[in-house]
Formats: C-alpha cells, structure tokens, sequence
C-alpha cells in the first residue's frame, strides 16, 4: 500500500512541480561580488590576478557533462558559465575585466541564451568585456612587466600556459608569483549572513527530503527509489542539483563510508543511512540521518545510535567560538573509544587502531561552496583551527560494525601503517568475535550543519528529526 501511495505521490507532485516552477532560481546581488572582489584586491601586492574557468568535461561524442563553475571564481563574481577568465588590476583603468562567451544565433539555437560581452558589464560589474576567444591572445600583454603574478595554480593546462608566458624572453621576469587560493580561501572560511542565508535554503531542502524518506520508506523498495524521492525534493525546492553524490545505504551496506551503488533492495529489520546535500546558490548542505527501514529500532540498533548520538551532541555542546576543532574531534574519540570497551568490541579504549576499525575520528569538516570547504591559513593552535564566529562546520560521528575489518585486519593494519603484533591481533579477535557477530552489518552516522555564532553555536539542520523518539514517532 505504500509503495503505491509513494508512486502516486511521485507523480502527482512532478506534475504540480513542472506547474509551479518555469526556472531554477537563486539569490544573485552583484554587489556582494563587488566588496569580494575589492577586498581581495585590497590583499594583493600590485600585479594583476587571473581566474580562469574549468574546462566543460565531454561525457560521450557531443553531450557534455553538467557544468559546474570553479568555487573560487564563482565566489568573486557570482558567475557560472564556462569558457570565461577574469582579471584583476587593482589601481588600474580597469580593474576588473572580464573575458566570456560571445551572445551569437547559433549559441542560442543549441543553448539558448548566454551572458555575453554586454550581460558581462551590466549584470556582473565588470569594468570592461572581451570575447573569451581573444584571452590566450591577450595575456602575454597582460601580464608583460608584472613584478607580481596571482593565479589559481591548481588548474595544470592554464599552469602551462601561464609558465610559458612569463618565461618568454620579452619583459621582465614576475619577482613573485602567488596562489591565488592563499587569499581567496582565508575569505570564503568566515561565512556572511548573504552565505549562510544561501545555505540554510539548501538545508532546508535537505532537511525535507530526510522527512519525506521518514514518512515514505518501507521495506520491499530499493534504495535507488529513496535517491529519486531526495532529488525529486531538491529540485521542488529550486536546488537543481546534489552538493554531492547522495550516499543511501541499506542494511550492510551503511557499513561503507561512502557507498555508491543504490542498487539494493531495502529488508525488514535494515537500517538506512542517507548522507545527502542539495546545492543551493552554489552552496551546499550535508546532513546524515540513519533509520529503521521498518520504523522500529531493535535493541542493537537502538544501542549504538544512542551511542552515535551522545558522542554527536557532546560534540555539538564543544563548538564554540575560541576552541580548537582537533580537541572536539579527539574527545569525540575518546568517548567512542569508552562506549566500545563497554560493549565488547575493543579490549583497550587507548588503541587507536582497534577504534578505528569501528569508528571513524575525523568527525568534522568546514562546509561551504564545497561541500568539503576550504580551510584557509586562520589562526590555529595545539588543538588545530581556533573556531571563529561565521565558521560553519559538520559534524558527524559514526559506528560502522563490518565483521570483515575482523578477516581483514591485517591488511588493514598494514594501511594504517600501524606495527600491532601476532600475538595482540589474535589476542583481540578472540575476545571481540562474539560480540562483532551481535553487532554485524550495523551502520550508523549522524550528520548535522553547525555554524559558530558570538555567543556558541546553531544547529542549521535541526528539522530533520534525530533523535530515536522523533523517528520513530514520524515512521508509525
């Protein structure tokens, strides 16, 4: 019966979708890349910096994959196409020059319209246009006699390109040629309010399509029906694309930390472990809920959740302004490494490998553009990166009990680099097989977004129910 609800659900709500929405939208304030622009500029030493667009990747003879512009060059001017550069002069005639694609008839009868040399300037600021075709033509003058250079040094044919130029024999050699990703990133770590609004709509959207996965799953569907249910409900929320490749894995298959396949079919008793983040404005969201595929926790899912939990909101209670995000993730650690020596299935909670075969410690990561965000050169300590007020990072324990660590462990040992004798080994998995058996094939990981504020911390993701009541109550 709920298969076919969920099916008429699907259905009628595409129909409703395709009405109300004629177009993807976005917050889109050309000023807020104007005062990006400026305050970098006013970090550079003179010379000139040069963004560049990635290159449209080619899936198969004439379609292309979907484009998605560079973070960094987004960041500055709020541009998404591709076959575009920019320059920055600080000091110049123009100080911002951007170079794009033509506006033409045969472009608008394969793509329709584009920005073009005009939209360029009026929409985006720029100081002066030019046709992206004459950029190669032109940057051996624009860089000719720079004593600085910045560029992002990452993309390797521009890389080329670049050294090439600058080793020609005309005009002086640059004195300094600087990353453009050492300013950039020390920006985008701090969050403003115009962000973090961007990024609460792609949360929301997340949190939605957690709940619809609540009120819909059942045993008998395939996980690849939830991945469809979760992009359905981003796309009805304007975010026309994934932060990254959705993670919905069921039963052992939520032991893998970033499974990929989506092919299995969902059995009474699995649990369901949805890490998931819809894109919007560019911005990412990434929230990670586990749940019972038949609504009801058993006693050994309910133990360790409970456990992922605790850990997660001792956690959540550490973020604040002023500590250090290591000494978060290492009590999280801790606490895992205790839980685990209470229920059998490490023999010594000050072993960092018999942890880890269960337990993940790097727990945390900055959220932005990226969904793995950038760090930037802050201020850090004993304790790593000191927490700033406008930091926005996740934060996601988890415990993923496969019983093949215990037939591998060697070889994982071996990867970890980690020298554990004979003797120890065999010692621990004869004191934590039975207990392995009692726990298999039960993964569990708990996400949620959390932004540094004056006073402590938001927890932006806390619609999507977490807790085992609040699931449990929303499933029956």
């Amino acid at each position: 019966m709920r298969k076919l609800i969920f099916k008429y659900f699907l259905i009628t709500s595409i129909i409703l979708f395709i009405a109300k929405f004629n177009a993807f939208t976005q917050i889109f304030d050309k000023e807020v890349y104007a005062q990006r622009r400026q305050q970098f500029m006013e970090k550079m030493d003179n010379g000139v910096a040069i963004f560049i667009s990635p290159e449209v990747s080619n899936r198969n003879n004439d379609i292309d994959y979907k484009y998605r512009q560079n973070s960094d060059f987004y960041y500055l001017t709020g541009f998404t196409e591709p076959e575009s550069a920019f320059v920055l002069s600080p000091g110049s005639e123009y100080e911002f020059v951007f170079f794009v694609k033509e506006n033409n008839p045969m472009t608008k009868m394969w793509t329709g319209d584009i920005c073009g040399v005009e939209g360029a300037m009026e929409k985006y600021g720029a100081d002066t246009a030019i046709s992206f075709d004459q950029f190669s033509t032109l940057m051996p003058y624009v860089l000719r006699d720079k004593d600085v250079i910045y560029y992002n040094m990452s993309n390797d044919k521009f890389n080329d390109e670049i050294s090439e130029i600058i080793n020609y024999r005309w005009g002086n050699t640059p004195k300094k040629i600087i990353n453009t990703s050492e300013l950039v990133h020390n920006m985008r770590i701090i969050k403003s309010a115009y962000e973090i609004a961007q990024m609460q709509k792609a949360i929301d959207a997340t949190c939605e399509a957690h709940i619809e996965v609540l009120n819909l799953a059942e045993p008998g569907m395939y996980e690849y029906e939830v991945k469809a249910l979760i992009e359905y409900i981003f796309a009805k929320n304007n975010c026309p694309r994934e932060g990254f490749p959705s993670i919905v894995a069921s039963g052992p298959n939520a032991t893998i930390l970033h499974y990929k396949n989506q092919n299995r079919k969902m059995e009474d008793g699995d649990l369901l472990l949805m890490d998931i983040g819809a894109e919007f404005g560019y911005y990412s969201a990434d929230i990670t809920r586990t749940i019972p595929v038949n609504g009801k926790f058993t006693k050994e899912q309910k133990k360790l959740y409970e456990i992922v939990l605790s850990a997660q909101e001792m956690g959540i209670d550490m973020l604040k302004k002023g500590v250090g995000i290591e000494k978060i993730m290492n009590r999280m650690t801790e606490f895992a490494g205790e839980e685990l020596l209470k229920l059998g299935l490490i023999t010594d909670k000050n072993s960092a490998w018999q942890s880890r075969l269960w337990y993940f410690p790097h727990t945390c990561h900055w959220l932005g553009l990226d969904v793995h965000d950038v760090n930037g050169n802050v201020e850090k300590n004993e304790d790593g990166v000191i927490l700033q007020e406008g930091m926005v990072t996740t934060i996601e324990p988890g415990l993923y009990i496969n019983p093949e660590n215990i037939d591998n462990l060697k070889q994982i040992l071996e990867a970890y680099r980690m020298q554990v004798t004979e003797e120890e080994i065999n010692e621990f998995i004869a004191k934590v097989e039975p207990v392995v058996k009692k726990y298999a094939q039960i993964g569990i990981r708990i996400e949620d977004d959390i932004l540094i504020t004056e006073d402590g911390n938001k927890n932006l993701s806390d619609k999507a129910p977490r807790t085992v009541k609040e699931i449990e109550e929303m499933m029956k």
